[in-house]
């Protein structure tokens, strides 16, 4: 017969012991990762219930505005500097309350020094405007600030440097940045220095490193937006004295924030919310924060050790209860606490985060389950009798693979993930802002579905995972969760698998929209094809393959967990995806990583050597154009003549690297990248030039090293 006391001291102890062991973890910031990642899972929750301020707007330099502005003021990209005087003037007509630029003006105008003028005359006749500069994170690089005319009649400079975690997630934000002496405001808080006379710091629950926790909208879509292009067409019926879409006054009394908005222009950072947000809704957040008191408060660390230490606690208590009250009814006792247990301790911090109380989760939460698992164990005698007692126990609450999984080790049962050699895939469908705009939300949903369900089979079929999808992008992995050697072979056959699926694609949608409709066909996704046939609108997806050293597992909370990956080498996978664009590629961009796997069973071209926004360490990028057993004889000979010329190239013999180049694309015209070399040849390395920041090419060629700088994601 169990002795009472001693059963409820050995509960303590443990109890005792895992709350020892579970802050001693939390100090070392062993559970930093998942508490991050359930910290997001909160905030985007709690995100729709965050009512936006309604004194704060945004002036989106948008697609439709870069198009009507070429069309109706023959303005090409960039724009002249006088554009943003225009708005200037025209919101400033109206009294708002500030006008912040998240636009960095650190060059001089392609368009000459009277450009440059234009826009701070603009700013000195508003005396509201708000001008960003950069400081970067490394104190031996200097401060971007504009250009001198801009910074002088600037009402205010505001800092526009993120504060990003240590998973590149930007949770929270800077109040200021001191300079040689001089404290700047955060780009967010600058308005406030325009309106108080200062920054009321008392009532911010400030960090200790000086920074805020924000408390995100559901989306940057949910402040007052207005386009670019509104405010051109305003402009001109205001000053001839005519009514305009909008007036000066809607702008009265408000915090206006423009910023760039179209694809491939605008900064994106990864936040709690969304992988893909505007930077300008960070400094936007953090002055709604200000007005509104909504910050995020961080509960104080003793408060989290108390709840630790009881969570730990309760769990003993329900084990000790069962089998000294309860005994004949342990099996279902235990399961129903620890269920009870669970929860509580996850609505908790659920509850607390969404009236604005950040207060731990996974310390707590893995307090609470090693102490149950460990009384559980420590309250059977034999081995066989544990097993019993735990299947007995968890199989009400916890599916048969699960406790499977615990039987056979207990130390399983956690959440995080594990080191893999793997490959991984991202993909993207170019320019599909323009299916989003001509389909309705229907016929969209159902477009997707269909051309995911085709490039998703695919990547399974190569023994890939899906990672998740992103509107019409993919993420996916090769050679996790199970270990597999040849990873890269089938990430790449994959994606020369997807290219040909997507040519049979775009043959269907014709034939389908050219015919009646199939019986079986939904509605919506005939309409999407006749509507895109009509608009001679192809899809062509652009491919990005990494491979190397990545985690890969279930992260997330108890409740919901994904399986994902993560790491540097995620990261470059994606940016190859976008490099696609910069080289006109057939649309696969592989590393050097990726090809070294390949040995001889692909055809592939090697380009340059780049560095990618982000990642300083220079990368040697690949296409791949075929699987070596399905190709043409003339697409292996195509590629050994690249090689040659490519070497030209390289060894900076341009002239024999044009001669080359010219003749491979007399043999394929359609070859984007044979054009985009040429192209380079003819502007810059035959005129004993190199292409830089200021000649908008995207890239930037380093003489020293021979490596190309992408300047865009």
């Amino acid at each position: 017969m169990k002795q009472p006391h001693k059963l409820w001291l050995r509960s303590l102890l443990i109890a005792a012991a895992v709350s020892v062991l579970t802050i001693v973890l939390n100090t070392l910031n062993v559970f930093e990762i998942f508490e991050n990642k359930t910290y997001d899972l909160r905030m985007a929750n709690s995100a729709k219930y965050k009512l936006p301020c309604d004194e704060i707007c945004l002036v989106c330099v948008d697609q439709e505005s870069i198009d009507w502005a070429k069309e109706n003021y023959n303005w090409s990209w960039p724009w002249p500097r006088e554009a943003y005087a225009r708005i200037i003037d025209f919101i400033s007509a109206g009294n708002p309350k500030s006008l912040a630029f998240d636009i960095l003006y650190t060059e001089p105008s392609v368009y000459g020094t009277e450009d440059d003028t234009a826009l701070g005359d603009a700013e000195a006749r508003s005396k509201k405007v708000i001008q960003t500069f950069f400081i970067s994170e490394n104190d031996y690089d200097e401060p971007l600030f504009p250009v001198e005319q801009i910074k002088e009649n600037a009402a205010i400079l505001g800092n526009i440097t993120s504060k990003k975690d240590s998973d590149d997630v930007i949770r929270r934000a800077r109040l200021n940045y001191e300079y040689n002496g001089t404290v700047y405001p955060a780009l967010g808080l600058a308005p406030i220095c325009l309106t108080e006379e200062s920054i009321d710091y008392d009532s911010i629950p400030v960090l200790e490193d000086g920074t805020v926790l924000l408390r995100f909208t559901k989306s940057i879509d949910d402040y007052l937006p207005y386009s670019a292009k509104d405010i051109f067409e305003s402009y001109e019926a205001w000053k001839n004295g005519e009514e305009g879409p909008l007036s000066p006054e809607d702008f009265e009394d408000l915090y206006v924030f423009t910023a760039y908005y179209a694809p491939g222009l605008f900064d994106i950072c990864s936040t709690p919310i969304s992988q893909v947000y505007p930077g300008v809704g960070i400094h936007m957040t953090n002055l709604d924060n200000y007005l509104t008191g909504t910050y995020i408060k961080k509960i104080p660390g003793y408060v989290n050790i108390i709840w630790l230490v009881v969570l730990a606690l309760f769990a003993a208590l329900i084990v000790a209860l069962s089998e000294t009250c309860f005994t004949r009814y342990a099996a279902v006792a235990i399961p129903a606490g620890l269920s009870g247990g669970l929860v509580l301790s996850i609505a908790v911090p659920v509850i607390l985060f969404n009236f604005g109380y950040w207060i731990l989760l996974i310390a707590p939460l893995s307090a609470f389950i090693i102490s149950s698992l460990v009384n559980i164990i420590f309250s059977l005698g034999a081995e066989g009798k544990q097993k019993r007692f735990i299947r007995s126990a968890f199989s009400q609450c916890l599916s048969k693979d699960v406790v499977n999984q615990i039987i056979d080790d207990s130390s399983s049962f956690t959440l995080g993930g594990k080191k893999f050699e793997m490959s991984a895939i991202f993909t993207d469908i170019q320019k599909f802002s323009a299916f989003s705009e001509l389909l309705s939300a229907g016929e969209l949903g159902c477009f997707l579905n269909f051309y995911l369900t085709k490039m998703s089979d695919i990547i399974i079929d190569e023994k890939g995972t899906i990672d998740k999808y992103e509107g019409d992008a993919i993420v996916a992995l090769v050679g996790a969760p199970l270990k597999m050697y040849d990873h890269a072979k089938h990430a790449c056959a994959a994606a020369v698998k997807m290219k040909k699926a997507e040519l049979e694609l775009n043959k269907d949608i014709v034939n389908y929209a050219s015919n009646p409709k199939p019986s079986w066909m939904e509605d919506e996704l005939y309409s999407a094809f006749k509507i895109l046939v009509a608009n001679n609108k192809t899809i062509f997806t652009r491919i990005g393959i990494n491979s190397g050293e990545m985690i890969a597992g279930y992260f997330g909370s108890e409740k919901k967990k994904n399986y994902t990956m993560m790491g540097n080498n995620v990261n470059l996978a994606s940016r190859l995806e976008g490099v696609n664009k910069q080289y006109h590629t057939n649309g696969i961009l592989i590393s050097q990583a990726t090809r070294n796997l390949l040995d001889d069973d692909f055809v592939v071209r090697s380009l340059d050597k780049v560095r990618v926004v982000n990642i300083n360490t220079p990368v040697q990028l690949y296409e791949v154009l075929d699987e070596k057993s399905c190709a043409k004889e003339e697409l292996i000979a195509y590629a050994s003549d690249w090689e040659k010329a490519m070497s030209f190239f390289t060894s900076r013999d341009y002239q024999s690297a044009k001669i080359a180049l010219s003749e491979l694309l007399k043999k394929n015209p359609s070859d984007g990248v044979a054009e985009y070399y040429i192209h380079l040849l003819d502007d810059y390395f035959l005129k004993g030039t190199y292409p830089q920041e200021k000649d908008n090419e995207g890239v930037a060629f380093n003489t020293e090293d021979g490596v190309f700088k992408l300047l865009q994601k």
